[in-house]
């Protein structure tokens, strides 16, 4: 829950690293002292989550739920002023719909809730707008692709749109995604032409949030939100601005406060619950055998409910950065691939019948979300049937993992069936030819249900996935605090191979492949690829098309 009250210094055992690392390093006094050479920085991220008058102190003494908790009242005026009306954009108009741009695990988990709650009645009703009939709308985009960006803003409207980026580190490459919602701003809000300022529609059309402080002290401090110093670990900022902000805007704070408060009701159940019925210590111990005894490549995670379909993609994010980043000393072979299984049953055949077993978890919640809000779909017997067979559905799919079946049952003749027996309480000639195994069974499935899927669940939902994946990745002697996302990786090979490409087009010799012989920053493959990009750009960009000139 965070450090000792009588000296803060001092980190929780849990937290602190494994002292081989120390001994690696070749510090005698960090072997002796767990502390002092850590080079994992822990993650205060339980306290993005813990009630007000709750305590969580940091090294320096500090108590960081109350910053939290300031940062939670901004979150909460800005949202309600926006919903009212009160924060109107550029033209005077409200603000209806967020555009949130951005990569990881935060805009993952933020998929998955919104999704969720599109689809729960109470947090259905939080997306109205006055009486207008269209509710507030949510687009996220992951990628420059301008393509995907033109398609996000095809139906909205820029004077009621909210860009909101989330660049914890500055270096994304979805900041170009940003550029090209700036010049969509620009443009329809008269920028361009010069009927309005800028900086007006900067400030009233686009917030940011980052842990970059140079980043921010470029900002207004109205439009920018920073991360706290304790808590900007990547894949541990589900519960930052950079959710809470575009929930609260498109369903209402009240929704928010379920989501944070579903959240610390996990996190009270993982550090509090005996470890024989700890949620997340279970699936993890799980994880851990099928992939190191059982030698799996990972898991595939079914959603057995439409509110459920961006959980796998939030779970592969989120335990791909936390578990993917394997230190020289650790053996074992790790699979932390998490395969989004589809709500069609994509690999029925190939779980039930390949020579390889593949770890699966199927995931459901029990109570309809449309079993108050079902309109159009006939009465309430027919929605609940459909409940039922879907129910159904789901332990089919797990029993026939888990015991396999004949071809006889296959066929719908199953051993109790009158049918199946002769007089002689034996097989009949029949079916006798049928009792080969098409299913062997012995499958390895996780089933994870819950009653309703809420603002609540989501939070126990996104707070389970973390500590799963904290407690495979200690398990697996992982630090899986890591400071910076997978995409600021490669930010350095991008910066070259952007270079690269702006001599190439602007060299007056495109078509001799001796110009840059001296370059050896890029290898010849990439090098010779996109020399014949340049070309081809060159000929469209100039009006001859793709077949004209001298492109090839």
């Amino acid at each position: 829950w965070g450090g000792d009250p009588n000296d803060p210094t001092l980190l929780p055992k849990q937290l602190q690293q494994p002292a081989h690392h120390n001994r690696q390093s070749g510090n005698d006094d960090a072997a002796s002292n767990p502390q002092s050479g850590s080079s994992s920085i822990p993650s205060y991220h339980l306290c993005l989550r813990a009630p007000k008058g709750s305590e969580m102190f940091l090294s320096d003494g500090t108590n960081a739920v109350t910053s939290v908790h300031r940062e939670w009242d901004r979150i909460q005026r800005l949202s309600d002023s926006l919903r009212r009306g009160q924060l109107p954009g550029a033209t005077g108009q409200m603000i209806r719909d967020v555009v949130v741009v951005g990569q990881g695990v935060s805009i993952m988990a933020l998929r998955f809730v919104y999704l969720a709650l599109c689809k729960d009645t109470t947090a259905t009703i939080g997306r109205k707008v006055g009486m207008v009939r269209s509710p507030r709308r949510m687009e996220i985009v992951t990628t420059s692709d301008p393509v995907r960006v033109a398609a996000t803003v095809a139906d909205l409207d820029p004077a009621t749109t909210l860009i909101i980026t989330v660049a914890l580190s500055g270096k994304e490459e979805t900041m170009v995604a940003t550029g090209l919602l700036q010049s969509w701003l620009f443009q329809a809000l008269g920028v361009v032409q010069g009927r309005r300022p800028a900086e007006q529609v900067l400030s009233k059309h686009m917030i940011f949030v980052s842990s970059n402080e140079r980043l921010a002290q470029q900002r207004k401090p109205e439009t920018i939100f920073v991360l706290p110093e304790h808590s900007r670990s990547e894949p541990f900022s589900s519960f930052t601005a950079a959710t809470l902000l575009p929930l609260a805007i498109v369903f209402g704070w009240p929704i928010v406060e379920q989501f944070l408060n579903g959240a610390h009701d996990m996190d009270s159940h993982f550090v509090e619950t005996n470890p024989r019925h700890n949620l997340p210590v279970l699936l993890a111990l799980t994880d851990v055998w099928n992939e190191s005894f059982l030698q799996s490549t990972g898991r595939i995670v079914t959603p057995y409910a439409d509110a459920f379909a961006a959980y796998p993609a939030f779970c592969a994010n989120l335990e791909s950065q936390t578990c993917g980043n394997a230190s020289p000393s650790t053996m074992a072979v790790v699979g932390t691939q998490v395969v989004d299984g589809g709500l069609h049953h994509a690999y029925d055949r190939s779980l039930y019948q390949s020579n390889k077993s593949q770890p699966t978890e199927l995931v459901m919640m029990l109570d309809s979300q449309l079993a108050s809000n079902a309109t159009g779909l006939g009465d309430m017997d027919e929605i609940h049937s459909a409940q039922d067979y879907l129910l159904c559905s789901l332990f089919a799919h797990a029993d026939e993992l888990a015991f396999g079946s004949t071809a006889a049952e296959a066929k719908g003749n199953h051993p109790l069936h009158p049918n199946y027996l002769n007089n002689h309480g034996s097989p009949s000639d029949a079916m006798a030819n049928t009792l080969e195994k098409v299913s062997e069974g012995n499958r390895p499935s996780v089933l994870v249900l819950c009653g309703q899927l809420d603002a609540f669940a989501c939070g126990q939902f996104v707070a389970m996935a973390e500590h799963r994946a904290v407690v495979k990745a200690r398990l697996w002697d992982f630090d899986p605090f890591v400071r910076e996302s997978a995409s600021t990786l490669r930010a350095s090979r991008l910066d070259v191979l952007k270079e690269t490409l702006a001599t190439m087009r602007h060299s007056k010799n495109l078509d001799e492949d001796d110009d840059d012989d001296d370059d050896t920053t890029t290898n010849l493959s990439t090098k010779t690829i996109l020399r014949h990009y340049s070309n081809l750009v060159r000929d469209q960009r100039g009006g001859r098309g793709i077949h004209g000139g001298s492109s090839r």
